[in-house]
């Protein structure tokens, strides 16, 4: 082969192959991760591709591959556990982000290329066929002048540049259009990827690439030093092969869309749920507002009443009994005050209410809410504020009510408070406990205890859910049998999205948990 046939074909390889797959590498990552230290601008997303690319050259020098001796094979198989093995590390390196879902896409990326590799040879098998043709049209013109044999020469290096074109154009088409699927498939950058979860996106990338690895290693043999694919030896195998590639490659992209349609669900569950809390909400606030009402329709029936009796006293100016009244009559309308002023009528509704279940589950209880008090201009809507406040007050009176029966439960109390800060506001439920709290590895809070499994975990997920609209997050600590829940929120900016469009599970909620 001449020197412009090899320059042609390491060109080739550099800048479409090399280069194409490099810079696929680089937008998949950039999809699920961030970069660490360097900026989020296009150039410096390129710079972990350039590494793994510089990289991937040492490694092609140093280990030659001709495939004419035994155990080329076995250098092949290391070669690409070398070039693969050093994405893994630079991942690691270059981006931030979950390990699993770095292994996972590092796993999804060595699978899908190797896949991608395999079809391009497969599907290129016509090729062969292709060189015997011209060869045969050479041996019939029977022209054997140095001019006939310098063009057969180049039709030859012109068919086996197409050839290395055509492996090239395939192989990206193939890792190209897949990552494209997974990308579309998964919007969020953070996947909420639990034990469960995890095992089950890396099996079908795992089966695929033993798959190719096993193909690695029987594709070529060598028989008097001159190489031959397993092709060559078992024809059957042409279209078994490429079969069982596609097979792999869909098992990969249709677990990804399985598993977004399961974190789809997921969510419309969590819809559900959520319209369901509202409607007992609105439901327990109409029993509140009638009480009132109901207050102050008995209190106007009896008003002449009490206003003739009251002058009575007056007339009489009986001063023994007239104090004693009057402190009646106040307690009587003290009944229809709300006994809450966080500076939101709303909330206001949702503490009383939640008090007067508390009055009725748990009268020992002390509930105290005095420090809670919302800014002036308070722009966390209502909503928000109702689905973390209601849900934190129904964990701590679930854990008050399980400890209602043991020693102690005199110091049960529930306790509210709030603080602000330039912007920041924090939202603190503090409530007594008695036992353990149940943890349960990969989840961020503490295991529900209710008995029925599809709702586990619901109520943290919608608080975790409504603080990341507004730029903030969800910690909890226990100690000396106090459980304390904060909520951070921004108060300076507009949330970003209706609940629970968006939310990510979070915590100890899994799609396939249920």
């Amino acid at each position: 082969m001449s020197d412009l046939y090899r320059t042609a074909i390491d060109i080739l390889d550099i800048i479409v192959i090399q280069f194409g797959w490099t810079l696929i590498m680089c937008i998949l990552y950039r999809h699920f991760f961030r970069l660490k230290f360097l900026p989020a601008s296009l150039p410096a997303a390129l710079i972990p591709g350039v590494v793994w690319l510089g990289v991937r050259q040492l490694i092609n020098s140093l280990i030659v591959i001709t495939f004419s001796v035994t155990g080329d094979n076995v250098k092949s198989l290391l070669k690409q556990l070398l070039i693969y093995g050093s994405l893994f590390l630079i991942s690691c390196l270059f981006y931030q982000g979950n390990r699993k879902l770095r292994l996972l896409i590092t796993m999804m990326y060595m699978a899908v290329s190797e896949i991608g590799r395999f079809l391009s040879f497969s599907m290129s098998i016509f090729w062969p066929r292709l060189y015997d043709l011209c060869y045969q049209w050479f041996d019939r013109a029977q022209d054997y002048s140095e001019a006939s044999v310098k063009r057969f020469v180049i039709l030859i290096e012109c068919l086996g540049f197409f050839q290395q074109l055509s492996y090239g154009v395939i192989f990206l088409a193939v890792i190209y259009g897949s990552f494209r699927y997974v990308c579309r498939a998964c919007k969020d950058r953070e996947l909420p990827l639990h034990r469960t979860e995890f095992l089950f996106l890396m099996l079908p990338c795992t089966s695929s690439f033993l798959l190719c690895t096993l193909l690695r290693i029987i594709m070529y043999t060598s028989e008097d030093t001159i190489p031959k694919t397993v092709y060559e030896s078992f024809p059957a195998l042409i279209g078994i092969v490429p079969f069982l590639l596609i097979l792999s490659l869909l098992s990969i992209l249709y677990s990804v869309k399985l598993y977004q349609e399961m974190l789809t669900l997921n969510e419309e569950r969590n819809r559900r749920a959520v319209l369901e809390k509202q409607i007992v909400s609105m439901e327990e606030h109409a029993r509140e507002l009638e009480r009132l009402y109901s207050g102050v329709r008995s209190m106007k029936h009896d008003m002449k009443n009490q206003l003739a009796v009251l002058g009575s006293l007056i007339e009489r100016q009986d001063r023994e009994e007239l104090p004693g009244y009057l402190e009646q009559l106040n307690q009587t309308l003290g009944k229809l005050d709300v006994p809450f002023q966080t500076g939101s009528t709303v909330v206001d509704s949702l503490l009383s209410m939640k008090y007067h279940e508390i009055c009725e589950k748990l009268p020992h209880l002390r509930f105290e809410a005095e420090g809670l008090v919302l800014p002036k201009e308070c722009r966390i809507q209502p909503t928000d504020l109702c689905i973390i406040l209601g849900n934190a007050l129904d964990n701590a009176i679930e854990a008050c009510e399980r400890s209602d029966t043991q020693a102690g439960q005199d110091r049960d109390f529930i306790r509210l408070y709030s603080r602000y800060c330039r912007e920041m506001l924090l939202l603190t439920v503090e409530n007594s406990f008695h036992g353990e709290l149940k943890l349960i590895r990969g989840n961020a809070f503490p295991s529900t205890t209710k008995p029925d499994g599809n709702s586990h975990g619901i109520g943290m997920h919608n608080i975790g859910t409504a603080a990341r609209r507004y730029q903030g997050d969800v910690s909890w600590r226990a100690s000396e049998n106090v459980f304390s829940l904060t909520v951070m929120l921004n108060n300076g900016v507009q949330p970003d999205q209706d609940f629970p469009e968006g939310g990510k599970a979070s915590g100890g909620f899994s799609i396939f948990r249920s």
